[in-house]
């Protein structure tokens, strides 16, 4: 009888080892991770997933501050004495008048990096007079209260180019008698930026 019983046993554990060893077992091994390194198709190479992709959030101050420090670097001549004005950068069309909220941005940031570099910068929008009124009290003007006889005569001025990426700024400083060109810059503001910046809207081709 106890024969048998181990007789039995054994065969159990034999049946058991062979159907471990079957290859057309249903039971597969579980899948080793893959390490956290490795490159997997389709994500150009980044070790990283894509989603978790750096953006790139430059503000468009800085791109300014670039731009200034270029212009202060390619002076062909000392900083003038006088003052440079600064005006809108334009869109590089047939008129050369078509501005929007980011060429206005743009050279509102260049007064404030071009001043810190200790270069003089007039201020054209300045009125004659400061307007007392109910809204609040205001210097600046685009209209009858600005100063007709200012002597100005150098002026930073630039355009705007878009290509397939974002836009190519453009700006330089000018005597205005001479129309000689004294100092240039220029940078690339790609459309990850543009799209973040504070207000979209003003953003439009020309």
């Amino acid at each position: 009888m106890k024969l048998w019983v181990v007789c039995s046993g054994v065969l159990l554990l034999s049946g058991c080892q062979w159907n471990s060893a079957d290859p057309n077992s249903q039971t597969a091994p579980p899948a080793e991770p893959l390490p956290e390194h490795v490159i997997l198709p389709g994500n150009n190479g980044n070790y990283l997933p894509a989603v978790t992709a750096r953006i790139n959030t430059k503000p468009l101050s800085d791109y300014a501050a670039d731009l200034a420090l270029q212009l202060m670097m390619s002076m062909h001549y000392t900083p003038p004495q006088q003052a440079v004005a600064i005006s809108s950068l334009v869109w590089f069309d047939h008129q050369l008048d078509n501005s929007n909220a980011l060429g206005n941005h743009l050279a509102e940031h260049l007064y404030v990096h071009l001043q810190r570099l200790g270069v003089s910068v007039a201020d054209i929008k300045v009125g004659r007079q400061i307007r007392v009124t109910p809204q609040g009290d205001f210097a600046l003007s685009r209209g009858r209260y600005l100063d007709s006889s200012q002597d100005i005569s150098y002026v930073l001025t630039g355009t705007l180019l878009q290509d397939a990426g974002g836009i190519v700024v453009n700006v330089r400083v000018v005597h205005l008698q001479h129309k000689t060109v004294i100092a240039t810059g220029q940078v690339h503001i790609p459309d990850a930026v543009l799209s973040q910046a504070a207000a979209v809207a003003y953003i439009a081709s020309p």
